[in-house]
């Protein structure tokens, strides 16, 4: 049991010096370097994921501009032939009224003359 106790007792002093040597010293010293370089580049890596976030963002509400954009034109587009053509449909309306009205003139005349007619020649038998 001594024995065990002297071997521990001996692992902690050489434990104790690897501790406290300039090697272990530097090798802490690098790690921490590495450390602050690791967080430094992950937070550049945030900040750029971030950049890319707010580009993605805007760039979305660009092209969903645009889509409306071209949607408004498209509608506006297809809504032009239907004015055209109510257009259209207004004046052959009114020509077809005033065709059928000037008709129904020209008969009413033709019947105003034919009962002149009879009513003259009833008068003279």
């Amino acid at each position: 049991m001594n024995n065990k106790l002297s071997l521990l007792l001996a692992a902690s002093a050489f434990a104790l010096a690897a501790c406290n040597s300039p090697t272990v010293d530097q090798k802490q010293a690098e790690a921490a370097a590495a450390a602050d370089a690791a967080g430094e580049q992950a937070a550049m890596a945030a900040d750029s994921a971030g950049q890319a976030a707010v580009a993605g963002t805007e760039a979305a509400a660009a092209g969903t501009a645009v889509a409306a954009a071209n949607a408004a034109v498209a509608v506006d587009a297809a809504a032009d032939p239907v004015q055209r053509a109510y257009e259209e449909g207004k004046a052959n309306a009114a020509g077809n009224i005033a065709a059928g009205a000037e008709a129904v003139a020209n008969e009413m005349k033709q019947e105003s003359a034919e009962a002149k007619a009879t009513a003259d020649a009833e008068v003279k038998d």
